[in-house]
Protein backbone atom coordinates (compact mmCIF):
# COMPACT_ATOMS: atom_id res chain seq x y z
CA UNK A 1 0.00 0.00 0.00
CA UNK A 2 1.11 2.95 -0.69
CA UNK A 3 0.18 7.12 0.78
CA UNK A 4 1.46 10.03 -0.80
CA UNK A 5 1.59 13.40 1.36
CA UNK A 6 1.46 16.39 -0.87
CA UNK A 7 1.99 19.96 1.08
CA UNK A 8 3.00 23.10 1.33
CA UNK A 9 4.54 24.81 4.21
CA UNK A 10 5.66 28.78 4.47
CA UNK A 11 7.38 28.59 7.63
CA UNK A 12 7.88 25.00 8.15
CA UNK A 13 5.19 24.27 11.09
CA UNK A 14 2.94 22.64 8.30
CA UNK A 15 5.78 20.37 6.90
CA UNK A 16 7.03 19.44 10.61
CA UNK A 17 3.11 18.04 10.74
CA UNK A 18 3.59 16.26 7.42
CA UNK A 19 6.68 14.30 8.43
CA UNK A 20 5.21 13.51 11.48
CA UNK A 21 2.19 12.09 9.66
CA UNK A 22 4.52 10.41 7.55
CA UNK A 23 5.86 9.21 10.40
CA UNK A 24 2.78 7.26 11.67
CA UNK A 25 1.58 6.01 8.33
CA UNK A 26 5.12 4.33 7.52
CA UNK A 27 4.58 2.32 10.17
CA UNK A 28 1.51 0.64 7.52
CA UNK A 29 2.11 1.52 4.30
CA UNK A 30 4.72 3.17 1.74
CA UNK A 31 4.93 6.76 2.13
CA UNK A 32 5.92 9.47 -0.13
CA UNK A 33 6.43 13.36 1.03
CA UNK A 34 5.86 15.41 -1.57
CA UNK A 35 6.10 19.76 -1.04
CA UNK A 36 4.15 21.78 -3.72
CA UNK A 37 6.53 23.81 -4.94
CA UNK A 38 9.01 21.15 -5.88
CA UNK A 39 8.69 19.58 -8.92
CA UNK A 40 7.06 15.75 -8.91
CA UNK A 41 4.60 13.96 -11.43
CA UNK A 42 1.02 13.97 -10.85
CA UNK A 43 1.37 9.91 -11.60
CA UNK A 44 2.09 9.75 -8.14
CA UNK A 45 -1.03 10.81 -6.68
CA UNK A 46 -2.52 8.59 -9.36
CA UNK A 47 -1.54 5.38 -8.42
CA UNK A 48 -1.69 6.04 -4.80
CA UNK A 49 -3.49 4.19 -2.46
CA UNK A 50 -4.40 7.23 -0.01
CA UNK A 51 -3.42 10.80 -0.41
CA UNK A 52 -3.08 13.23 2.39
CA UNK A 53 -3.10 17.29 1.70
CA UNK A 54 -1.73 20.11 3.85
CA UNK A 55 -1.78 23.49 3.99
CA UNK A 56 -1.00 26.60 6.63
CA UNK A 57 -4.50 28.25 6.71
CA UNK A 58 -4.48 31.75 5.47
CA UNK A 59 -7.76 34.20 6.35
CA UNK A 60 -9.23 30.72 7.19
CA UNK A 61 -8.73 29.24 3.59
CA UNK A 62 -5.79 27.00 2.45
CA UNK A 63 -2.70 29.32 0.73
CA UNK A 64 -2.67 30.25 -2.79
CA UNK A 65 -0.44 27.62 -3.73
CA UNK A 66 -2.07 24.56 -2.55
CA UNK A 67 -5.54 26.38 -4.54
CA UNK A 68 -3.36 26.34 -7.95
CA UNK A 69 -1.96 23.10 -7.14
CA UNK A 70 -5.74 21.44 -6.88
CA UNK A 71 -6.57 23.64 -9.97
CA UNK A 72 -3.58 21.85 -11.87
CA UNK A 73 -4.45 18.32 -10.35
CA UNK A 74 -8.02 19.09 -11.41
CA UNK A 75 -7.07 19.63 -14.99
CA UNK A 76 -4.88 16.64 -15.20
CA UNK A 77 -7.55 14.50 -14.34
CA UNK A 78 -9.91 15.60 -16.77
CA UNK A 79 -7.21 15.76 -19.56
CA UNK A 80 -6.39 11.91 -18.87
CA UNK A 81 -9.99 11.15 -18.16
CA UNK A 82 -8.41 9.60 -14.81
CA UNK A 83 -11.27 8.46 -12.19
CA UNK A 84 -10.02 8.84 -8.83
CA UNK A 85 -13.54 5.92 -7.88
CA UNK A 86 -13.51 7.47 -3.95
CA UNK A 87 -10.08 6.85 -3.25
CA UNK A 88 -9.54 7.63 0.16
CA UNK A 89 -7.89 11.30 1.01
CA UNK A 90 -7.63 12.89 4.64
CA UNK A 91 -6.08 16.49 5.37
CA UNK A 92 -4.13 18.58 7.77
CA UNK A 93 -3.02 21.68 8.63
CA UNK A 94 -1.35 24.74 10.56
CA UNK A 95 -2.88 28.23 11.71
CA UNK A 96 -1.92 30.51 13.74
CA UNK A 97 -5.22 32.96 14.83
CA UNK A 98 -8.22 31.29 14.05
CA UNK A 99 -10.09 30.06 11.01
CA UNK A 100 -8.52 26.27 11.14
CA UNK A 101 -12.25 25.04 10.51
CA UNK A 102 -13.63 26.90 7.64
CA UNK A 103 -10.27 25.58 6.02
CA UNK A 104 -10.67 22.30 6.97
CA UNK A 105 -13.91 22.04 4.98
CA UNK A 106 -12.76 23.96 2.45
CA UNK A 107 -10.06 21.64 1.79
CA UNK A 108 -12.24 18.60 2.45
CA UNK A 109 -15.16 19.67 -0.33
CA UNK A 110 -12.15 20.59 -3.14
CA UNK A 111 -10.58 17.36 -2.85
CA UNK A 112 -14.16 15.69 -2.65
CA UNK A 113 -15.13 17.79 -5.94
CA UNK A 114 -12.14 15.96 -7.61
CA UNK A 115 -13.56 12.59 -6.57
CA UNK A 116 -11.45 11.68 -3.04
CA UNK A 117 -13.72 10.05 -0.02
CA UNK A 118 -12.62 12.68 2.32
CA UNK A 119 -11.15 11.16 5.73
CA UNK A 120 -13.68 12.52 8.61
CA UNK A 121 -10.73 12.95 10.72
CA UNK A 122 -8.21 15.75 10.37
CA UNK A 123 -5.22 16.95 11.84
CA UNK A 124 -4.36 20.35 12.72
CA UNK A 125 -2.23 22.26 15.07
CA UNK A 126 -1.83 25.99 15.85
CA UNK A 127 1.80 27.11 15.13
CA UNK A 128 2.69 27.94 18.66
CA UNK A 129 2.48 24.38 19.49
CA UNK A 130 4.61 22.93 16.82
CA UNK A 131 6.92 25.55 17.35
CA UNK A 132 7.34 25.21 21.29
CA UNK A 133 6.26 21.45 22.31
CA UNK A 134 6.99 18.79 19.69
CA UNK A 135 5.06 16.86 21.53
CA UNK A 136 2.22 18.72 19.93
CA UNK A 137 3.17 16.48 16.83
CA UNK A 138 2.70 13.30 18.04
CA UNK A 139 -1.00 13.58 17.69
CA UNK A 140 -0.08 13.92 13.60
CA UNK A 141 2.00 10.71 13.58
CA UNK A 142 -1.35 8.96 15.06
CA UNK A 143 -3.49 10.47 12.69
CA UNK A 144 -1.18 9.48 10.03
CA UNK A 145 -1.33 5.88 11.26
CA UNK A 146 -4.69 5.91 12.06
CA UNK A 147 -5.14 7.10 8.46
CA UNK A 148 -3.23 4.14 6.70
CA UNK A 149 -4.71 1.85 8.96
CA UNK A 150 -8.38 3.08 7.70
CA UNK A 151 -7.52 2.26 4.07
Amino acid sequence: MKIVIVYDSKTGNTEKMAKAIADGASEIAEVELKKIGEAFPLTVMAKADGVVFGSPVYYADISNEMKDFLVHVESYIKANKKKIHDRPAAVFGSYGYDGAWIMEERLKARIESLGYQAYDDVCVLVDTDIKYHEDSLDSCKEFGKKFAESI
